[in-house]
């Protein structure tokens, strides 16, 4: 499997990976993927206070692997792997990976922050052969992915998006395919130690414009973009 964010210098060695928004997430302190890149460790001191209320964290550099077809559901059942009875759920695997169905053929699972996404940048290529009716979905290139988290996280989702994704609607576990900000978006809702959080995958191309938009609905709540330790 290969990836957008990976590439190779001329004596093809694998070199630094980034993702299209990295310019409003880069800093001094860093943490390596399992993908290739690295991820914002912190973003400043603040990073603690605005998790709990409104934060964002990008995990765009973080494993994830999808799986569309008839022997989709089984192949992941062999590799141990628990999944949603029903299409727009999702489950946390106790090694911290969230497995997502949204259709009844198609899954996608996402790397856990324990290991930074290793388990499943290991699946491609463990299996670079697929089962009969089987086909891989090469979501790490086809999306970015935020992580919005805090005591206010439906509050702000509010303003961006028509769905009711207040808990008494939207509980753990769910999933919701839909619009925020006028952008095609999945939308998973999971906790991350105590902290509610929702998993927010978008077009890649238009991630750079929905990190924007979340940046703005958050200042309310007195949140931000904080990084990776603020969730560990």
């Amino acid at each position: 499997m290969s990836t957008q964010y990976l590439s190779t210098d001329a004596a093809s060695q694998m070199s630094a990976v980034r993702s299209l928004h990295y310019r409003s997430v880069s800093g001094v302190s860093e943490v390596a993927t399992a993908m290739g890149g690295s991820v914002l460790a912190q973003a400043d001191a603040g990073d603690l206070a605005r998790i709990q209320s409104a934060g964002i964290v990008d995990l765009t550099l973080m494993s994830r692997v999808g799986y569309r077809g008839k022997g989709a559901e089984g192949f992941l059942d062999e590799q141990g792997i628990r999944l949603p009875d029903t299409p727009n759920q999702a489950v946390m695997q106790p090694t911290g990976e969230l497995a997502v169905r949204l259709s009844p053929r198609e899954f996608w699972l996402l790397g856990s922050l324990n290991d930074r996404g290793a388990r499943v940048a290991e699946m491609p290529r463990l299996h670079k052969e697929t089962p009969e009716r089987c086909y891989p979905l090469f979501c790490e290139d086809s999306h970015s992915w935020f992580v919005l988290a805090g005591e206010h996280v439906a509050q702000v989702m509010a303003k961006l998006c028509a769905v009711d994704l207040r808990e008494k609607a939207f509980p753990l576990g769910a999933v919701a395919q839909t619009s925020v900000a006028r952008t095609n978006c999945i939308v998973v809702h999971h906790r991350i130690r105590e902290l509610s959080c929702f998993s927010i995958l978008s077009d890649a191309t238009s991630g750079e414009y929905l990190l924007s938009v979340l940046q703005d609905a958050v200042t309310e709540f007195r949140g931000g973009l904080c990084g990776i330790e603020a969730l560990l």
